[in-house]
């Protein structure tokens, strides 16, 4: 492969790290698959680059051709945005009701503080009875 210079070069690396190998192997750019079909997709952005079309008309070719499924990232728009924001919006509802389930059960242990009752004052009696005498059997 003949090195690229300018413009071409920096079309053939914007398309070859936007555009997943379609080799079937492990899904990786096809700048960084090391596949033989890799190979023949980077010599064919070669010639698409040396044509004098940009990285992003050659990734809309791509695209055209093979559908969306042949970014290395699809676009944060339509149906995908779903996939980018769910996560983060299913995190931010988790959170949300946490924070209301712990607000709830701090209010509800403070509003029935008589259920715990004090302790009776015969079990205080017989506990300092039994603590005197075992600090004088200790002395």
């Amino acid at each position: 492969m003949i090195p690229l210079e300018g413009a071409a070069s920096a079309a053939f690396e914007r398309a070859a790290t936007s555009l997943l190998c379609d080799c079937g192997c492990h899904p990786q750019s096809v700048k960084d698959c090391a596949c033989s079909r890799a190979d023949e997709m980077r010599d064919a952005l070669v010639l698409d680059a040396r044509a004098g079309k940009s990285g992003d008309a050659i990734i809309a070719s791509y695209v055209s051709k093979y559908g969306q499924k042949i970014l290395v990232s699809p676009p944060a728009t339509g149906f995908n945005l779903i996939a980018w924001s769910g996560p983060a919006i299913g995190l931010l509802g988790a959170a949300v009701m946490i924070a209301l389930m712990i607000r709830r059960w701090h209010k509800s242990s403070l509003a029935h503080p008589a259920e715990r009752g004090p302790a009776s004052p015969a079990a205080d009696e017989a506990y300092l009875a039994r603590l005197r005498r075992d600090v004088e059997e200790s002395r």
